[in-house]
């Protein structure tokens, strides 16, 4: 019996025994009589989504039980009318400050390990993380400072040296607890960061005493662990754990600014004793479907669940719903508990009717003491944009339940933008808000003090009605201003543009200085081109509609845009083949009259063998890091990877095994002529090749990631690495990488981290 069933029997037997069930017929029904206003839901307004600190840690929890118990009643009052949650959801003091601690002294940043060779510099020698914006460098499993490459594979941290540009050296391995998944780059520091499910957290590691296991209903405070280990990796060959922190809550993303790492985790605490399904009684199913007493059933069992929730509430303490920070370091953790003042540092929207935690983690990498700050802002997941100067995150303004009741209106996305343009503090400046909601981080960009932000309404994000209100976009420019009522800073709409494409939603979306390029789709793909130059007045300068969809944006310069997408699934351009992945080039040098330069359908395998293999698929069309364009070489790099079932007959009897296509495609790219050309190729196929069947890599053989450098372009996959010459596309280096599961992320008490130096014997270089 699973703890759903043993919580529902214990229900009825407890109704039974207080006398709170009557027998009808062959049906137990509730003995209760419901008050007038049981269903009614609490008042739920619009009025600002300005941040608002917390009074104290009575008002914080107070708020937060407040909206779960909204939360949970939502639920029941859906099952009441048999509407039930498909797991859908809202896509997705007053000008409190948030400022980093001064305790964390500053000092230079760290020397790094001499060269004998001339500097490589990043952009001119070699190609880095394809970043959304100039100086702001984004999180990732691949990082590379021009002499080595970062790779996280696995529960590895993989270093290779690259003493001269198409070798590769391998100088270590560091294996890490729980599953990494991104790490940021500054000098010797490294910080990665891995997310880790608690059950893989054996019970003698002394987090599982500072997190609480509860042995009540055999669960975590919380499903996922954000980690922090940071590594001093001034020896490449023997990287150093300094330390690791643990935080509550789910890894979103990381941007670091002059040495200063921002992540924002998302924590959606496990809150044991709330139920949010009917557990019917005897005999209900009995009933005809539309016998009256099955719905005074569900009222009468729904309202007694709700009594029972707010027991359950009641006996809760804030540690239960807030995430905790936990402190690792040579076999000690330090919980950093909740101060009185520490609760104001929590802070959420004046309307706000959420439970969901997002924290912004700051981290000094330049500081030679280990020094950080974290602040929360009470919401629903974020999106996160960052320029040098100002972080954003972009939220739904209600989570999706709070719309039951409200159908009348659109969802709305919260925006709440932080000052980071200096090292040691984060400082919110003030919030607004859109109709609609944001695709991805490119709907978002900051220029010159102006917030611009494209965004979708309508109403599909809520299941249970039949008649939504239709799609439509919008673009909107904001700007920072102080409400003369409440002195605050505030963002207040400066100009909009309106009714983009009704009926179809953003796609994707791309800022360049005093332009926006939004693509729509419904059966076609429109590319609008905006001038938003004057922040008040916003103006549509072009539009232009060509077959198949574009899901990222990369301009090229002021006059092209190379973006990827799917290819029409139609001769007549219609529709998407999702197994298609097309490289489109605009001129937009008019923007008036954008025209499409060239599309060119790229695949694994030769169109006339297509059929033989599954579909295939680019990472490169959901995950801008996969994208990596070189401006120095005209070239365009994006992974392929399909595969299909072999059949062979062996010894009397068949057998079936899988091939895989892992291949990395080199695209020239021709602004003058306008025209994209397939260059060449790299193939990690033949890693994937197994005869003894120890290879096994799960869902991971693909070509994720590539770099340029100099006259070579290096292809990363969960099996190795190569190198391969641009100009004669011969093969200079090849390092396979034993395999590793990501999968497996067990944590023991002194599993924090351990490096192996690979040896001279294990070096593999050539050119």
């Amino acid at each position: 019996m699973n703890r759903k069933q043993a919580s529902a029997l214990g229900l009825v037997l407890t109704m039974l025994m207080s006398g709170c069930l009557s027998y009808e017929g062959d049906v137990d029904v509730p003995d209760v009589v419901l008050p007038d206003d049981w269903s009614t839901t609490a008042s739920r307004s619009v009025s600002s989504p300005q941040l608002h600190a917390y009074d104290d840690c009575e008002d914080l929890e107070r708020q937060l039980k407040r909206s779960l118990e909204e939360e949970y009643r939502t639920q029941l009052l859906q099952a009441v009318e048999e509407t039930y949650f498909h797991g859908g959801g809202v896509w997705l003091e007053d000008g409190a400050e948030m400022a980093m601690d001064d305790a964390s002294a500053t000092t230079g940043a760290p020397t790094s390990t001499p060269r004998s060779t001339p500097n490589r510099v990043e952009g001119e020698d070699f190609s880095g993380t394809n970043n959304q914006e100039a100086g702001v460098d984004e999180a990732d499993f691949l990082k590379t400072d021009g002499y080595h490459i970062y790779y996280l594979q696995g529960k590895n941290l993989h270093i290779f040296g690259v003493p001269e540009f198409g070798s590769l050296e391998a100088e270590s391995t560091l294996t890490l607890s729980g599953t990494p998944v991104a790490m940021m780059l500054d000098g010797d520091r490294l910080v990665v960061l891995s997310n880790i499910n608690p059950w893989g957290i054996s019970r003698s590691h002394p987090v599982v005493d500072a997190m609480g296991w509860d042995e009540a209903y055999g669960n975590w405070r919380t499903n996922s662990l954000t980690k922090f280990t940071v590594l001093d990796i001034s020896n490449r060959s023997q990287p150093e754990v300094d330390r690791e922190l643990y935080i509550e809550g789910h890894y979103i993303t990381a941007r670091e600014v002059a040495g200063t790492v921002r992540t924002v985790t998302h924590a959606w605490m496990n809150v044991e004793g709330l139920q949010s399904w009917l557990n019917l009684p005897n005999g209900y199913w009995n009933l005809d479907y539309d016998d009256p007493l099955r719905r005074e059933i569900r009222e009468k069992v729904a309202w007694q669940t709700m009594q029972s929730n707010a027991e359950a509430l009641a006996s809760m303490t804030l540690e239960d719903l807030i995430p905790q920070v936990y402190e690792y370091s040579y076999g000690t953790v330090t919980t950093h508990e909740m101060s009185e003042n520490a609760c104001q540092e929590f802070v959420a929207p004046e309307d706000g009717f959420n439970r969901g935690i997002s924290s912004i983690f700051s981290l000094d990498l330049t500081s030679s003491s280990f020094a950080y700050e974290v602040d929360h802002v009470v919401g629903t997941y974020p999106q996160v944009y960052a320029s040098t100067d100002v972080l954003v995150l972009a939220e739904a303004a209600f989570d999706w339940w709070w719309f039951w009741g409200n159908d009348g209106l659109n969802e709305m996305t919260n925006l709440h933008t932080f000052d980071i343009s200096l090292p040691d503090e984060t400082v919110y400046t003030g919030s607004g808000r859109v109709n609609g909601t944001v695709v991805n981080q490119f709907a978002l960009s900051e220029h010159e003090g102006v917030l611009r932000v494209a965004t979708t309404t309508g109403q599909w994000g809520r299941w249970w009605l039949t008649d939504p209100e239709p799609m439509s976009s919008q673009l909107v420019t904001l700007v920072r201003s102080v409400d003369v009522e409440t002195d605050q800073q505030v963002l207040i709409e400066a100009g909009r543009v309106d009714g983009i494409a009704p009926g179809e939603r953003i796609w994707s979306a791309r800022y360049d200085g005093d332009r926006a390029y939004i693509v729509t789709f419904e059966q076609i793909d429109p590319l609008w081109v905006i001038d938003v130059a004057d922040p008040t007045e916003p103006v549509i300068l072009g539009e232009l509609k060509v077959p198949g969809v574009s899901t990222y944006i990369h301009p090229l310069s002021r006059d092209h845009l190379l973006t990827i997408g799917l290819s029409p699934a139609n001769e007549d351009g219609t529709g998407l083949d999702w197994s298609g992945t097309q490289i489109s080039l605009f001129d937009v040098s008019d923007p008036t009259t954008p025209t499409q330069d060239a599309a060119l359908r790229v695949s694994p395998v030769s169109r006339e063998n297509a059929r033989m293999w599954s579909w295939s698929w680019s990472e490169a069309t959901y995950e801008s890091k996969a994208f990596q364009y070189w401006g120095p070489k005209n070239m365009l790099a994006i992974p392929l990877s399909t595969y299909r079932s072999v059949d062979t007959y062996e010894n009397g009897r068949y057998h079936w095994s899988y091939q895989y296509i892992s291949k990395l495609v080199l695209v020239e790219v021709n602004e003058t002529a306008g025209t994209l050309e397939v260059y060449g190729e790299v193939n990690h196929s033949s890693l994937y090749d197994s005869t003894d069947g120890e290879n096994r890599w799960w869902d991971d053989r693909n070509i994720r990631r590539s770099i340029f450098m100099g006259d070579f372009v290096y292809a990363v996959s969960a099996a190795g690495i190569t190198a391969t010459n641009l100009t004669t596309l011969t093969e200079s280096a090849r390092l396979p990488i034993a395999y590793s599961s990501p999968y497996n992320d067990h944590v023991y008490e002194d599993d924090v981290a351990y490096a192996e130096s690979d040896g001279e014997e294990a070096k593999e270089t050539s050119s």
